[in-house]
């Protein structure tokens, strides 16, 4: 089979290699799509200390099943389904709580066991025992599916900011996640949903994705918009997908007293300078983050995306063949469009 290693910083190599052998407890996934996340870009450009080169990266995954082990039950050869990106150990504390995605073993698909950007993968023992595969409608795509992980950690950010109908909600960056968001607060029922995003054909996927209002900072000021927006009074919810310290610290400016935020993207020290307690304090804010996604939410996702609640078809706006994932990897650095996804059975 092909597949598409990862040898050193900004090294992609597309190489023939052998198939592992089916374990009695494994799965042999056919990988039709696969997306590229941010996080991969960050291996990509910088390393990580969880993977040893060469790699075969990529967890946002979709597929279908072509051989079981002999031990698996619950799925079987031509299930077409779609995968969690964390291998949950099953029995530290966070495992025991629902809480696979913080597994103290910390492995996921695509960093200690090879991924998706190949055309085929084996799926380890530990995550067909606790990770999260899930099947897809007949109807759904393969490249709609590989959208489930992302959009799992949507809802999980979601769901810890404590968004709910008739909020007023501010979302900074509208790239794939950032619109995501936009979209699914809308359909939860967000009275305003306010995007900010310098790029100008981002702020038309912000637009088209339901924003009632597409900020563009460098020529605008959020706080005066929010003071327009709500009487001086502020936003519900900030959600800062960019990773910016300037961006998370605008957040405690422009939201409400007893307000929360969302820090969803990560970022190097070097370029985080303190935050403002006095306004966590003074203002009673509720801040927190988000990483990834338990198993409940992946399944929930799924549900989203088999239904069509929102239009999942715009986030993804460029498709590649396998041997193109160089490619794929420099657009989607390049932050042209949306989500770029991979079709490694794509000619």
């Amino acid at each position: 089979m092909y597949a598409v290693a990862l040898t050193g910083k900004e090294q992609l190599e597309y190489r023939e290699v052998t198939l592992s052998s089916c374990g009695p407890e494994e799965i042999t996934l056919k990988v039709h799509a696969v997306g590229i996340c941010g996080s991969d870009l960050r291996i990509f450009k910088q390393g990580d200390s969880r993977i040893d080169m060469p790699r075969v990266t990529g967890h946002e995954i979709a597929g279908e099943i072509i051989e079981t082990g002999s031990m698996v039950t619950g799925l079987e050869k031509g299930d077409r389904v779609t995968l969690g990106a964390h291998i949950p150990c099953g029995f530290c504390y966070y495992c025991q709580k629902n809480m696979g995605h913080q597994c103290e073993k910390k492995h996921s698909i695509g960093y200690q066991v090879d991924g998706g950007f190949a055309e085929y993968a084996v799926l380890p023992r530990e995550f067909v025992r606790f990770g999260s595969i899930q099947k897809i409608a007949g109807t759904t795509s393969f490249e709609q599916a590989s959208l489930s992980e992302p959009f799992s950690c949507v809802l999980s950010g979601i769901r810890e900011v404590g968004a709910g109908a008739g909020d007023t909600i501010v979302v900074y960056g509208a790239g794939a996640i950032g619109c995501m968001y936009i979209a699914a607060l809308k359909r939860m029922g967000a009275a305003r949903v306010i995007a900010v995003q310098r790029s100008a054909p981002r702020r038309q996927k912000a637009a088209e994705a339901g924003a009632d209002r597409v900020v563009d900072p460098s020529i605008e000021n959020m706080s005066d918009i929010m003071n327009e927006e709500t009487n001086g009074l502020g936003a519900d919810r900030v959600i800062v997908t960019a990773p910016s310290a300037e961006l998370q610290n605008e957040a405690l400016d422009i939201v409400r007293k007893t307000g929360s935020i969302l820090l969803f993207a990560g970022m190097k020290s070097a370029e985080a300078p303190p935050f403002d307690t006095d306004k966590i304090i003074y203002k009673q804010l509720r801040v927190t983050g988000t990483h990834g996604a338990p198993r409940d939410l992946h399944m929930e996702a799924v549900k989203w995306i088999d239904e069509g609640l929102i239009n999942f078809d715009l986030f993804i706006t460029h498709t590649f063949a396998l041997y193109e994932t160089d490619l794929a990897f420099r657009t989607a650095d390049g932050k042209e469009g949306l989500k770029c996804v991979v079709l490694p059975q794509k000619p």
